[in-house]
């Protein structure tokens, strides 16, 4: 272990400064650290939307009544340590649905107050044919249960016979967690969503591929680890594994791809003392990184050379994908057993005792839950307790939709929606691209006072991680910006050319048009018109030439034609001579034979 430098001195001085004192907040993070160690439901293994959701809050809120006490309106936020400070209360919302459809409404997560300011069944726009339902609206929400109501002409009459109706509740949610409201854009309307449908029905189509290649880079990775642990047994109880297999990672790559997800890798630089590559991920037992999406667990174990990841008992029971979870060697904790902070802790313990460089490392999420990934929340001390380097990451996702998992959203009109799994499942096969950054920092090496305060360890930790987020999110969105700004100059420009390249060939055309139907106008050699006595000799001399010309042609045609027949004579008269000189050559020929003869 080296000692640490000056600017790490500092550093831990202000995590000394960030350092918890109450016994009470510390016990609170005690028991969140069991959700922090990356659940493999957490980073979206399972398709199961029971497991994916196992690892969120039990939803608890309280209803209260405009001016109650415990009304957000009449009692100031309470002050909750770490994570739960990040509060804010949300104007008033409205949820509106048909008589044919049931109004349900929560429940919240915990700490959430619900308070119903009115509501009414009946016409909308039409008071008169409206029934006042807020009385009963409050007494029929439930904590736990939160708010359902159907059949309505049972419950409150019928407001106007023969006419389509509507239940609406006014409400307002207090003490909602900031970072538990995604703040993408979400495709909501019937519009919107069926233009998922193409992409959807794509993604059907290139997931059978991802998954092909995925089961094939699982085989051939499988055939060649057990061929070299069986030809060179290596070292340790298990021996090579399939996780390590560059077939097996590269398959498993491909299926992500396929299904639109695409990981960008940046490592920052080494400092000097350091004898390995920045990509060298096996250095440090364990790798810790911010928390935002069901996926995060896939692309890091895509990106990093499959780490490690401890996951809820049961994970490696699921079908199919609980063989790949075998493979990579996931640690299964049992959250139902009151110990299982105890055994996570020791998990963790046993797997940094076993670990020596070269070998797969953790991954741990210390946040314990996913947010909007906006800025990191508040880390627990689980990943600390052993008091070993760690090698920190951050993640920041870059497409049109933001894949975080939260509880809530912000919609279309700034209002705040509640959304689930099923929304979330949706929404991330109906977008094409998810691509994400990823940036490795320094392996992060604990000080005395950190290796005997875990907190402060986790401090100085989320502290370096938290610049290193901001600065990665700031770089993107100004890539972004140029980007778009970079588009939309080369659209403008393909745009105005393309403009006027139409508009020559237009006037080109009409000019071309006008010449062929316009007859040509007479050209005067003064740009003054003519006068009218010089228009009359002009016409004079032209009609003289004229003349001259006919008479020119007509001489012309006649000595032609008297030229012709000299010629006719002429060649009939050496026809003739060459006729007689034949025929006398022949008599003389046949008097020459009649005397030979």
């Amino acid at each position: 272990m080296r000692a640490p430098s000056d600017s790490e001195s500092a550093r831990q001085q202000g995590g000394v400064q960030q350092k918890v004192q109450d016994e009470d907040e510390e016990a609170n993070d005690a028991e969140g650290d069991e959700e922090e160690q990356g659940e493999w439901h957490d980073v979206g293994v399972q398709e199961d939307a029971s497991l994916a959701a196992a690892g969120k809050d039990v939803a608890q809120a309280e209803c209260v009544s405009p001016g109650s006490p415990s009304s957000p309106s009449s009692q100031g936020s309470p002050s909750a340590p770490s994570n739960e400070s990040q509060r804010t209360t949300w104007t008033w919302q409205t949820l509106e649905v048909p008589e044919y459809q049931t109004l349900t409404l929560g429940p919240f997560e915990a700490g959430v107050t619900c308070e119903i300011l009115s509501g009414w069944y009946g016409v909308p726009g039409d008071k008169t044919h409206q029934v006042d339902c807020t009385h009963h609206f409050r007494n029929a929400y439930s904590a736990s249960k939160g708010l359902t109501v159907t059949s309505y002409n049972m419950v409150f009459g019928d407001p106007a016979p023969l006419r389509m109706k509507k239940a609406c509740v006014e409400y307002r949610l207090g003490n909602v967690r900031s970072w538990d409201v995604s703040k993408t854009s979400f495709a909501d309307g019937s519009v919107s969503k069926l233009t998922m449908m193409p992409v959807m029905a794509i993604k059907a189509i290139t997931n059978m591929l991802g998954v092909t290649a995925a089961a094939t880079g699982y085989a051939v990775g499988k055939t060649l680890t057990t061929v070299q642990n069986t030809i060179l047994p290596a070292d340790g109880e298990n021996g090579r594994q399939v996780a390590d297999s560059t077939f097996f990672q590269y398959g498993f790559g491909a299926w992500l791809r396929c299904n639109g997800i695409v990981p960008s890798l940046t490592y920052a630089e080494l400092p000097d003392h350091y004898d390995f590559a920045p990509s060298d991920m096996k250095q440090t037992p364990i790798i810790v990184c911010n928390h935002n999406s069901y996926i995060d667990g896939l692309v890091l174990a895509s990106a990093m050379g499959a780490p490690k990841i401890i996951a809820k008992a049961g994970t490696l029971n699921v079908p199919v994908l609980g063989v790949f979870a075998s493979e990579l060697g996931v640690i299964e904790v049992d959250r139902a057993d009151p110990n299982s902070r105890a055994a996570t802790i020791k998990a963790i313990q046993d797997h940094v005792e076993d670990w020596r460089p070269g070998k797969r490392p953790l991954l741990l999420f210390p946040e314990g839950t996913t947010s909007n990934g906006e800025s990191l929340l508040e880390f627990k001390k689980g990943a600390f307790v052993p008091g070993v380097p760690v090698r920190p990451a951050v993640l920041h996702y870059t497409g049109s939709w933001h894949p975080a998992n939260t509880n809530y959203r912000v919609g279309e009109k700034g209002e705040l929606q509640a959304t689930g799994d099923g929304e979330w499942v949706q929404q991330f096969l109906g977008h094409v691209m998810h691509s994400v950054q990823i940036h490795v920092l320094p392996p992060y090496e604990p000080s005395e006072a950190e290796i005997a305060d875990p907190m402060l360890f986790a401090n100085g930790v989320r502290h370096v991680m938290s610049d290193a987020h901001s600065q990665l999110r700031t770089e993107s969105h100004r890539r972004q910006e140029e980007a778009a700004q970079q588009s939309i100059t080369a659209y403008a420009r393909r745009s105005l050319d393309l403009f006027e390249d139409v508009t020559s060939r237009v006037v080109q055309g009409a000019r071309e048009a006008a010449t062929s139907l316009v007859p040509p106008m007479p050209t005067w050699r003064s740009s003054r018109p003519p006068s009218a006595d010089a228009f009359r000799r002009q016409t004079a001399r032209r009609s003289t030439a004229s003349n001259s010309s006919s008479g020119a042609a007509l001489a012309y045609d006649s000595k032609a034609r008297s030229h012709g027949q000299r010629s006719s004579i002429a060649r009939g008269q050496r026809g003739s001579t060459r006729r007689s000189h034949s025929e006398a050559a022949v008599r003389e020929r046949r008097e020459a034979e009649v005397s030979a003869f």
